[in-house]
């Protein structure tokens, strides 16, 4: 942004100010004394490590908290929100990290939820189905409005989210981390839609961890650290060495460097392996090595972690472990056979928000120890207390529930509960998915440890950095195949991209 063009955003009206927020929750300081300015037209970065107070300012200014001193205002007028649509009243509308939604009813269904177009006391299903398309097509998405929004994947699901907020009524739009679980292509349509609906003039608060995003759409960035504000500037003054300094208080890298791999024998190997959403898949997994997994919205590549994990029905194909074909009908089968699963949807599929960080990590090894007739809570605690210490996690107690932990805490405490299998093959699932640059790293550095001891490790990730970081091989899906699995100085975003998009199948090359 040049200096003309910051001046000529400073002179635009305020339509968003929070002034000296404080939040506190029971024996936590989340926000003190937080203020922010919000112009028309501008796209505002919210920075911050997890647990700095980012999503609970969002909450606050979309009417979800209460705070206990500050003000808001809406284009100057002093606005007080008990609940959220009062809010959405008021123009502002927000996309959550959590997606929300009803897994048992249609797309079309979710959008418009509690506004369901109607002929007289009969539902209009043609116009449901048309304005929705219509919506979801504001942002590039083609998804059947009539498909159980429970069937797609976790990709689909935060469009069809992102979609079904943005109204001609919107004055303010906060987006916190939008595209966790989109791929470039995907991201490249949404940072499409939020340049257009800016120059309309909606102003826009954006969250997210990818500072290549962040150059690309913002024009100005605050920081958050410990629930206070500890800077802002316009992004033509930012980089991204001050961005990780000022979140983490301290310089420390963003970029990871991944040990070389020494891979041992074959460990896992899929044979024409077929499910209603992968096709003819053949690959071979070894141990100490990592295997990326990558493919745009669509392509199989998010269905094939449940495939090897039994989760979904295997309609033809078969899979080895350690040269020995088995019947994989089961998660707990899978388990039998060394494998643990990290989901894409820690929050919904991966814990147990309302229960302690104890129960969380011990949930796998009572599913794989059935025989136990009684809780051993002696055992519980020393897997508690050995994972909490390995891993660093944040938390003050053993008993503290997941769901008060941040993203990166709460990662490690999914990663915990299925290390304490001793697995020999880790299946992970947009492993850093919506967590912040220090937590990333360290969950890279767990998954190179695990790597050098000789674990086997598939990656499947929707993120290209990440990709190319931390993957010794990567096989790249399109429409349920794979495209091609490449290695050494094959493995370049170009590469992957091209056989991503469908353009040739390595394999027939």
């Amino acid at each position: 942004m040049s200096a003309c063009e910051v001046k000529q955003l400073n002179n635009r009206r305020i339509v968003l100010e929070a002034k000296n927020i404080t939040k506190v929750f029971p024996g936590v300081k989340a926000l003190s004394n937080v203020s922010l300015k919000l112009r028309e037209g501008e796209v505002l970065a919210l920075l911050g490590e997890n647990g700095a107070g980012k999503s609970t300012l969002i909450k606050v200014l979309s009417g979800v908290h209460n705070c206990e001193e500050g003000d808001v205002f809406i284009n100057g007028e002093k606005v007080v929100f008990n609940k959220p649509s009062d809010a959405t009243e008021k123009g502002i509308s927000i996309i959550h990290q959590e997606l929300n939604y009803v897994g048992t009813i249609s797309v079309a269904e979710n959008i418009f939820m509690g506004n369901i177009p109607k002929k007289g006391f009969i539902i209009d299903y043609p116009k449901m189905y048309e304005e929705a398309r219509k919506i979801m097509a504001r942002i590039g998405v083609d998804i059947n409005p009539k498909e159980i929004i429970g069937r797609l994947t976790v990709a689909q699901k935060q469009l069809i989210e992102i979609a079904k907020v943005v109204t001609d009524q919107t004055k303010v739009l906060i987006m916190d981390e939008p595209t966790s679980a989109l791929n470039d292509v995907e991201t490249e349509n949404l940072i499409k839609f939020i340049h257009n609906v800016a120059k309309k003039g909606i102003a826009i608060i954006y969250i997210s961890h990818r500072f290549d995003e962040i150059f690309r759409i913002a024009d100005s960035v605050v920081v958050l650290r410990d629930g206070c504000n500890v800077g802002g500037m316009d992004i033509q003054d930012a980089s991204r060495e001050k961005f990780v300094t000022m979140m983490a208080g301290r310089s420390i890298s963003d970029t990871y460097i991944k040990k070389e791999a020494n891979p041992g024998d074959v460990v896992l190997e899929a044979r024409h392996l077929s499910t209603t959403h992968i096709k003819d898949v053949t690959f071979q997994a070894r141990y100490g090595e990592i295997t990326g997994v990558y493919g745009l919205l669509g392509s199989g590549h998010n269905d094939l972690g449940p495939a090897i994990f039994g989760q979904e029905r295997i309609i033809s194909g078969e899979i080895l472990v350690d040269g020995k074909n088995i019947k994989l009908d089961t998660p707990i089968t899978a388990i039998e056979h060394g494998m643990a699963y990290v989901p894409a949807e820690r929050k919904t599929e991966g814990l147990i928000l309302n229960s302690s960080i104890k129960i969380n990590m011990t949930t796998a090894y009572y599913s794989k120890h059935k025989n136990k007739k009684f809780i051993d809570f002696g055992k519980d605690n020393s897997i508690a207390k050995k994972w909490i210490e390995k891993f660093s996690i944040k938390t003050p107690s053993p008993e503290t529930k997941a769901e008060s932990l941040s993203g990166g805490n709460q990662q490690k405490v999914v990663l915990s509960k299925w290390l304490e299998l001793n697995p020999k093959i880790l299946i992970l699932n947009e492993p850093t998915r919506g967590i912040d640059v220090g937590a990333k790293i360290e969950i890279y550095k767990i998954l190179d440890e695990l790597c050098q001891q000789g674990l086997c490790v598939i990656m499947i990730t929707s993120e290209m950095e990440e990709l190319l970081t931390m993957s010794d091989r990567v096989m790249v899906m399109h429409d349920g195949l794979i495209m091609a699995d490449l290695s050494g100085e094959k493995i370049s975003q170009n590469n992957i991209i091209k056989y991503a998009m469908g353009e040739q199948n390595e394999r027939d090359e």
